[in-house]
């Protein structure tokens, strides 16, 4: 009778963490596949995005070097969420910042930092680092091959901005 309470017992708890990790480890589908965009130029944008809504060229001066750079800024409205693709004066996508807009639907929900980056289509590497987390904004840097830095800023509870550099230089 031990025998089976016992294995009624271990089955049930089998069972429950079987439905708890169902709930967590559900595929997160990515709002934008954001690694296949690493350093590509405008043509490769509008290919996969079509055209923007707008662009226009920026004066940018590098804070830690004072140099004067020319940035190309690509404004898109896709899927609820705003977006900025800033191109340097060698046609490379070195950024992309996305807003959140008011459409509910349009929401990063805070959870983890890897959960978040699922989200965007990123795979991290092991020397990730992590620069800043504030409780109201993360900074990572050497985020994967193909990403120097993710900087997400929010709330508690939501991320509201999202800056992905694909070149950071410019913008230290």
């Amino acid at each position: 009778m031990k025998k089976i309470s016992a294995v009624m017992l271990l089955s049930f708890i089998l069972i429950l963490s079987g439905c708890g990790e169902s709930a967590t480890n559900e595929p997160v589908e990515p709002v934008l596949n954001v690694e296949q965009f690493s350093l590509v130029n405008q043509a490769f944008v509008k290919d996969k995005l079509g055209e923007p809504e707008s662009f226009e060229d920026i004066n940018y001066q590098t804070p830690s070097t004072g140099a004067n750079n020319v940035l190309t800024y690509f404004y898109y409205d896709w899927e609820g969420y705003y977006s900025e693709f800033v191109f340097d004066d060698k046609d490379r996508l070195i950024r992309i910042n996305i807003y959140v807009s008011d459409n509910p639907e349009s929401k990063f929900v805070k959870t983890t930092f890897k959960e978040h980056l699922k989200q965007l289509g990123i795979s991290p590497a092991e020397r990730m680092t992590k620069a800043a987390d504030t409780g109201f904004a993360w900074r990572y840097q050497s985020v994967s091959d193909k990403i120097d830095e993710v900087w997400s800023i929010g709330s508690d509870k939501d991320i509201d901005v999202i800056k992905i550099s694909f070149d950071v230089r410019p913008f230290m």
